[in-house]
């Protein structure tokens, strides 16, 4: 089971994130719940550097992506509420379709 971490600070933004595990959905490399969720928790970091010049601190290993949010201004928190907010969401659309395979569980910090 992939198992989703997200930490909210107390205006419920996303400031850390951490995907670890694999879905059991099919064998490696046919995976494609695995796949969806891998390359959307990479894209987001991928879009926070690239393209809001956001830095993240980030670790990818196999099975296990973690990825903190520097303290930020209120225009780069908006922009990384963005990209977070729409990966938040296609998780939980992900997991409605693939209950089985995925958790996402959230805590305030």
């Amino acid at each position: 089971m992939i198992r989703v971490s997200i930490k909210r600070d107390k205006q419920k933004s996303i400031v850390e994130y951490r995907v670890t595990g694999h879905s059991g959905h099919d064998e490696y490399g046919k995976d494609i719940v695995c796949s969806a969720v891998s390359t959307l928790s990479q894209a987001v970091i991928i879009g926070l550097e690239k393209v809001a010049g956001i830095m993240p601190r980030y670790w990818i290993k196999d099975g296990d992506l973690h990825c903190i949010i520097p303290p930020l201004d209120n225009k780069s928190r908006r922009e990384a509420d963005l990209l977070l907010d729409t990966m938040y969401h296609t998780l939980i659309s992900i997991k409605q379709s693939y209950p089985e395979n995925i958790s996402i569980s959230e805590m305030e910090v």
